[in-house]
């Protein structure tokens, strides 16, 4: 009971609350769909790129390639994305890797803008409860002529319960926010830390192994085709 009302009752009296009520589900639902998500895709960079290493030294890149695929977190789709490729040079492994990089940011940011709204939105409506509790208690007092507590306790009520309603999801929303935010920054970070360490490790494995890249130099002129429709370029895998 607030002031004589009780919670149930300043539901039902208020839209404003039914709002809120709304809001607060949607908020817990995206926090845990994302919380879910950056569970499933945790890595530890430092141990990936040593296992990797180890892989590459003693079973060469069929071995390490099957174990990449394995990983189901960013960094072993960046690493089957080098290994597939590795034959490229290593500014183009670099760009291809860099495009993957972006791709597995978006998919960390995705549904963080509807977080961030929602704590903006469930914060606006606490303060739009306020309004509406008071502007409620004030045309109690001029439709009955007097200001008792009887007479005011609904709006204020209702005011009071929709500011603590409003702030207690915006300041939670919020601080998820600014986490899943933070935590797909420093994801992004770690990748391209580590994407570049693996281009000069297989670049050095390939020479170990007598391969080398392609350069511009090498490569033949190329020759107008015969056939109506270009050749498939099958030198790189995505």
């Amino acid at each position: 009971m607030i002031l004589g009302q009780s919670i149930l009752t300043i539901f039902k009296n208020s839209w404003v609350m039914v709002c809120l009520l709304l809001a607060s589900i949607a908020s817990l639902t995206l926090i845990v769909e994302r919380l879910w998500y950056f569970f499933r895709n945790r890595f530890n960079a430092g141990k990936g790129l040593v296992e990797l290493r180890r892989l590459l030294g003693s079973s060469g890149p069929t071995e390490a390639l099957a174990w990449s695929r394995t990983q189901k977190n960013p960094l072993g789709r960046m690493f089957t994305v080098a290994l597939e490729n590795m034959t490229l040079s290593a500014d183009e492994l670099g760009d291809l890797i860099y495009s993957l990089i972006l791709e597995e940011r978006l998919r960390f940011e995705r549904l963080l803008g509807g977080v961030g709204s929602l704590a903006n939105v469930a914060t606006l409506l606490g303060l739009l409860g306020t309004v509406t509790g008071l502007i409620r208690s004030f045309g109690n007092i001029a439709s009955t002529g007097s200001g008792g507590p009887a007479v005011v306790s609904g709006g204020i009520a209702e005011a009071l319960v929709a500011t603590a309603f409003g702030l207690s999801i915006g300041i939670p929303t919020l601080f998820m926010y600014n986490y899943f935010s933070k935590k797909a920054a420093d994801v992004a970070i770690a990748m391209e830390s580590t994407s570049d360490r693996l281009i000069v490790m297989l670049s050095r494995y390939r020479e170990r192994a007598g391969t080398t890249a392609p350069t511009a130099e090498a490569q033949p002129a190329p020759s107008r085709p015969k056939a109506a429709t270009p050749p498939e370029d099958t030198a790189w895998k995505f």
